[in-house]
């Protein structure tokens, strides 16, 4: 009788546990998708704490204290000395990429960096105390100089392809003017036309235009930045066309045939420059290696001609 019963227990046990499945999955609460956007808009507000550790470890610290660094520097150095900073830093194209304070620090950092260096070098060759002192002012005075020399290779690069691009944008410029174009119109069709240093020079010497400033103070104020030579003459051509009345396109087109003169003319001198330049690793690197090669079997006959005793 038990066993007969076991089977319908069995079934009855299923089918309430099946129907009570089903009831839960039939009751369960139904997302509302107006509270969970809600939900994520409305966060609670973080800490300045969890910013500031959510922060990268360089913004966090390193930054900090490079400004701090350079901050310190920047006060100890003379105002006379930030201003010329200010303008080599103007030549170079670094203005607005690279503040006074940031490339005094970077000054100062490589002068740390130097002596810290010095005293690693002392520390691992154990030298002489003069000779100590010597490597510390040595690596620190290179330290210092570092950026000193990377932003004159900086502002010389620029100057180079400011002039070099000078008697191309010339030709261009005369084109329009003598299809049509005023002076402005022409600069801003170079401006939209190429993408080189000279070409954001003349974007800047419009949008002073545009702000209100005469054209003849910003393209004074253009050759005065840039303090290229040619570029100083053209401005110069330019202000004294307008201030003449004198024919601008013409101007243009004497301007450009003295330009290629003038590019001619620097390319010959550095050809000439050339064998000089040449004469120091011909001297010093060259010459010896053919030395070496053609002198070198015959020395030792030479040695066992007078030195027959000596051994080879």
């Amino acid at each position: 009788m038990v066993q007969a019963l076991l089977p319908l227990l069995a079934g009855f046990l299923a089918f309430f546990g099946i129907l009570l499945l089903i009831f839960g999955i039939a009751s369960r609460q139904r997302r509302n998708p107006i509270n969970e956007q809600l939900a994520r808009v409305v966060q609670t507000p973080r800490s300045l704490e969890e910013y500031e550790m959510q922060a990268p470890f360089m913004e966090r610290f390193i930054r900090p204290l490079i400004l701090g660094i350079a901050r310190g520097f920047a006060r100890m150095t003379p105002s006379s000395s930030l201003d010329g900073i200010q303008k080599r830093l103007q030549g170079a194209g670094m203005q607005g990429r690279m503040q006074v304070s940031d490339f005094v620090g970077m000054k100062g950092l490589g002068t740390v960096a130097g002596l810290a260096f010095a005293g690693l070098l002392s520390f691992t060759l154990h030298p002489e105390l003069g000779g100590a002192i010597v490597l510390t002012a040595i690596l620190g005075f290179l330290g210092y100089i570092a950026p000193d020399l990377w932003l004159r290779s900086k502002t010389d690069q620029r100057k180079t392809e400011i002039t070099n691009a000078l008697p191309d944008t010339i030709d261009l410029l005369t084109i329009s003017v003598e299809a049509g174009l005023g002076f402005d119109q022409a600069l801003g069709r170079i401006v939209a036309k190429s993408n080189n240093t000279l070409s954001r020079e003349f974007g800047r010497v419009l949008q002073q235009m545009h702000l209100g400033m005469p054209r003849r103070d910003a393209l004074r104020e253009m050759a005065e930045r840039t303090d290229v030579e040619d570029v100083s003459q053209f401005v110069g051509a330019i202000v004294q066309a307008e201030q003449l009345g004198a024919s601008v396109g013409r101007v243009l087109r004497v301007q450009s045939a003295e330009m290629r003169v003038r590019r001619r003319q620097r390319a010959q001198k550095l050809a000439q420059q050339a064998p000089i330049k040449m004469l120091f690793p011909m001297a010093f690197l060259i010459l010896p290696s053919i030395f070496v090669v053609v002198l070198g079997p015959a020395i030792p006959r030479i040695v066992k001609v007078f030195v027959p005793n000596a051994p080879l």
